[in-house]
């Protein structure tokens, strides 16, 4: 009788402990079902890569020049991005022009959805001109669409930065160390809040540079850049030395600090629309919201 009863509980303890583990997996699944983000329906995904084909054919009709220089689009966005924050799906690419591989025109060509017609998007044109000199200019179909008519950036040398290493490798962790020291917050209403710093450059000087080292970086809101960090050094000075600019790419106040120090900053924009250094076009061009299958 009493191995029996033996058998009996063991054979409970066995039931409880298998009916335990059942529901540990369950809730465990539950909890990972609620962190892993889903992934995009099919036709999400097929209507974002058609809208950045639509960007990318954008910015490529637009002859960007310095002076009458032909400046170069990099042959891929550096970023496609979305901005929760908003509350009209807003989404772009972030393009950039060059002249022998160092920036010039930092871009961005995205479109947000008419409020009062699901069926509309309005597409925007952004530029910021990297050149230190005024003559930067922008045109489409034989049209004029920007000219900076100011410098676009003023470099300043950072206080305690090393000095450039002698290989492309070490330069790039240094490149990031100069970043980290940055900070950036943005003025929204009702406070300030801090810019997230992207930690990978968006584009760095390819090695036909040559004796020039460098890297553009963003800070952002949400995947949305909001200011641009470029880093340059000359490596033919006889003594090469980092120094950095910025550069705005939204239209409110903004503040950057190396350590406690503050070292840039940029008061709020006029909404929708800027002139100079900083060109901004809201609604620039009306598109239906689906490429895909547009009305008719």
């Amino acid at each position: 009788m009493s191995g029996a009863r033996s058998s009996s509980v063991l054979l409970c303890l066995c039931v409880r402990f298998s009916l335990g583990c059942f529901l540990w997996f369950v809730l465990l699944r539950s909890a990972l079902a609620q962190t892993e983000p889903l992934a995009p329906p099919a036709e999400d995904k097929a209507l974002r890569e058609q809208w950045q084909r639509v960007y990318q054919k954008i910015a490529g009709s637009i002859d960007m020049r310095r002076g009458e220089t032909a400046l170069v689009l990099e042959p891929a966005p550096l970023l496609f991005y979305t901005n929760p924050v908003r509350l009209n799906q807003q989404h772009g690419s972030i393009f950039l022009w060059t002249e022998n591989g160092r920036p010039v025109v930092f871009g961005s060509i995205w479109s947000a959805l008419n409020r009062n017609d699901a069926t509309v998007r309005f597409v925007t044109h952004e530029f910021h001109s990297l050149a230190t000199a005024p003559d930067v200019t922008a045109s489409k179909s034989g049209q004029k669409l920007w000219t900076s008519g100011e410098p676009g950036i003023a470099w300043q040398q950072l206080d305690g930065a090393p000095v450039p290493a002698a290989t492309r490798t070490a330069r790039l962790v240094q490149l990031r160390q100069i970043a980290r020291r940055i900070t950036a917050r943005i003025t929204t209403q009702p406070e300030a809040s801090d810019l997230r710093l992207m930690t990978n450059p968006l584009y760095r000087y390819p090695e036909s540079a040559i004796v020039r080292e460098g890297a553009v970086f963003a800070f952002s809101l949400a995947t949305d850049p909001e200011l641009i960090l470029l880093i340059d050094a000359d490596l033919a000075a006889n003594k090469p030395a980092y120094k950095v600019a910025f550069a705005r790419f939204g239209n409110l106040a903004m503040e950057v600090k190396d350590g406690d120090k503050p070292i840039w900053s940029c008061d709020r924009g006029t909404p929708g629309r800027s002139e100079g250094k900083y060109y901004l076009r809201w609604r620039a061009e009306e598109m239906p919201a689906n490429p895909l299958n547009p009305e008719p």
